[in-house]
């Protein structure tokens, strides 16, 4: 009977690179509402009476958010400059002494990752999309509160509405952030290890199943159970296409490197 070939233990996002970017992102959403709270709850203060006589304040709020709206737009869009690259380079770091470490226990070789184009484009393309998607968290929230407002104005709402409004909008922004820092780690990581395996010639992993979502699909649960063998050069075939761990949103499944040639004892 043929001996069980070696693996790699899977690797997984590290929870502390997660942690970091939700942290850095919380940061400053939470500095951006309580600027947008004190300058409409002054704001507001001043044109309430208005909005209770039937006055038309609107012009004053809209203007007021266009002024809040400028100045937060800058700090997502620099924040996005350093926060991205770094975030990307972390889990990388976490990737690359993973495999490292992973490969001189199981195959007792050691390796140097040198930079080429293949790993230095698959960083760069999350680096893009992590850019993007930080600027858009401050660019949706800032979009929505104006809105809030606008429709306090019409509707004649008091101040303790746009006040709960303003709380209510702020978990949903906060609870966005964890789930970019959660999705995103997931993604970048795979991205980054896929590359890292075709380096190295390793070209076989097994689908490994993640049990930590709430809402599992159940052709990843099924690929884990079965450990569906793929190429990690053309992914592996699920639901009638090709995709890797951690690729589709929320995906926090992982892939088992097939160390082959080295067999168990």
């Amino acid at each position: 009977m043929a001996s069980k070939p070696k693996s790699l233990k899977p690797i997984r996002p590290s929870a502390g690179v997660g942690a970091f970017y939700e942290r850095e992102l919380n940061k400053l959403i939470d500095e951006m509402e309580a600027s947008l709270r004190y300058w409409l709850r002054a704001r507001y203060r001043r044109v309430e009476s208005q909005i209770t006589q039937d006055a038309n304040p609107a012009t004053d709020l809209q203007k007021l958010m266009t002024q809040l709206t400028a100045k937060w737009r800058l700090k997502f869009n620099s924040l996005s400059q350093h926060l991205a690259p770094a975030f990307v380079q972390q889990a990388q770091g976490n990737v690359d002494r993973t495999f490292k470490s992973e490969l001189k226990k199981k195959a007792g070789f050691t390796v140097n990752f040198n930079p080429n184009k293949d790993v230095s484009g698959a960083i760069k393309a999350c680096v893009e999309e992590n850019v993007l998607l930080i600027k858009n968290v401050g660019e949706q929230h800032l979009s929505d509160v104006n809105q809030m407002v606008l429709r306090a104005v019409a509707h004649g709402g008091d101040l303790g509405e746009l006040t709960k409004g303003l709380e209510q909008r702020l978990g949903i922004t906060r609870r966005r952030a964890a789930n970019i820092a959660r999705d995103q780690n997931a993604k970048v990581t795979s991205a980054i290890n896929r590359q890292r395996q075709i380096d190295t010639g390793l070209f076989e992993a097994e689908w490994v199943h993640s049990a930590g979502g709430r809402n599992p699909r159940h052709s990843h649960v099924e690929a884990g159970r079965k450990r569906l063998r793929f190429d990690v050069r053309e992914g592996a075939l699920i639901d009638d296409e090709r995709i890797w761990p951690g690729q589709k949103p929320n995906c926090r499944c992982a892939s088992r490197i097939i160390l082959k040639g080295f067999n168990d004892e």
